[in-house]
């Protein structure tokens, strides 16, 4: 880790500067890995086969699987920030070390950053393309397990600039290091706790859809109007983002017309054949559509909104998703069918997983960003 004396002969490089770097490194590490994602029914499984409470076959042989693979450097098994959420009800602090364990093994360290910075990432990668024809070297979607919610640094004016910005580096540097037991053991459980908040959100859609029913004329139309709707949520984003790149003044990346301008160009991009590129927004639109136009008999609740999170994650950023029947039979249903649009992996059989996993362990892997 680099020291602060180190940082401070490097003041030109800017924090912000320094996280991409550090970013953009563990993306070059990764390379040569397949990206496998678990929902949390598969971490349950994993934990529970290396504990000895389960015995089926197929589940001690899936693990093992995995436990090899990610040691010969095939696999890594990131998490994300509904992951952790999710980590963070178990009540039993046992169980809750266990998991933390074999994440901690199986995911060499890697966490895909929050929805909105993902959302971030995937529009500047867009407009780099559409300006100089070149994306950017490395994503910047994978962060470190210690900043599974976020990247962040400290700010203390205390100190002359030069110093603060070297403390910053530092800081960061010795937090990226941290194994995920250390963060989960120093936070209040209480204030990741979102089942209320989820549960509350279930019913605030089911009651959209409940009042809207009558106005929904065919899946298209229902999908439409919720591409419009993640549009609007990924304009702020947007408007950060162009104030970055193109150095406008904030109120006019704010103004009205600015924003009219953002929602339909991200609606634009969502309703066409480069609907892939906006995976985290896209996948939660067309989740939505589908439940509120095939299953509106059916209410959402607040597991199905995780779930939708788990898809989000791993659909656009890995090989494989392993998860629940529900959403895999969501995933795959005609009118989505996300599984194929993604080149993703999915299934919620023991088995097929197991399959994936045998065929793996005599396959090369290629490099990640010839896949993506």
């Amino acid at each position: 880790m680099v020291s602060i004396e180190q940082h401070l002969a490097n003041p030109h490089v800017s924090i912000e500067a320094h996280i991409g770097h550090r970013c953009q490194e563990l993306a070059a590490d990764l390379v040569t890995r397949r990206p496998i994602y678990l929902d949390f029914r598969f971490w349950v499984i994993a934990r529970e086969v290396r504990a000895g409470i389960r015995n089926d076959p197929f589940e001690r042989k899936l693990v093992h699987h995995l436990e090899r693979l990610a040691r010969q450097g095939k696999i890594f098994c990131p998490i994300s920030a509904t992951t952790f959420v999710e980590l963070m009800k178990i009540g039993d602090d046992l169980r809750r070390r266990a998991t933390l364990d074999v994440i901690e093994e199986l995911s060499h360290g890697v966490s895909l950053m929050p929805e909105p910075d993902r959302v971030e990432d995937e529009l500047e990668t867009i407009f780099r393309v559409a300006l100089t024809s070149k994306p950017t070297a490395l994503r910047r979607v994978w962060t470190r397990l210690a900043y599974v919610m976020g990247n962040f640094h400290v700010s203390d004016n205390r100190f002359p600039p030069d110093v603060e910005l070297a403390i910053q580096k530092a800081f960061f540097d010795h937090v990226w290091e941290r194994p995920l037991s250390e963060v989960a053991a120093s936070i209040d459980r209480a204030e990741f706790d979102m089942s209320g908040e989820m549960a509350s959100l279930a019913e605030k859609l089911n009651e959209g859809n409940r009042i809207h029913q009558s106005e929904m004329t065919s899946f298209e139309a229902v999908l439409g109007t919720e591409t419009r709707g993640v549009s609007e949520i990924a304009e702020p984003i947007f408007g950060q983002l162009v104030a970055r790149l193109g150095d406008f003044r904030s109120d006019q990346a704010r103004s009205e017309q600015s924003v009219r301008i953002a929602t339909n160009f991200v609606q634009a991009i969502l309703s066409g054949e480069h609907r892939n590129k906006l995976p985290t927004i896209h996948v939660h639109a067309s989740l939505q559509a589908l439940f509120r136009w095939e299953y509106r008999s059916k209410k959402i609740t607040g597991n199905d909104l995780f779930d939708f999170g788990h898809a989000a994650a791993a659909l656009g950023y890995c090989d494989a998703f392993f998860t629940e029947a529900g959403i895999t039979r969501a995933i795959a249903h005609p009118r989505i069918n996300l599984g194929t649009l993604y080149g993703c992996f999915v299934t919620n059989d023991v088995e097929q997983a197991l399959g994936y996993l045998q065929a793996l362990s005599g396959a090369e892997v290629p490099s990640s960003e010839s896949r993506r």
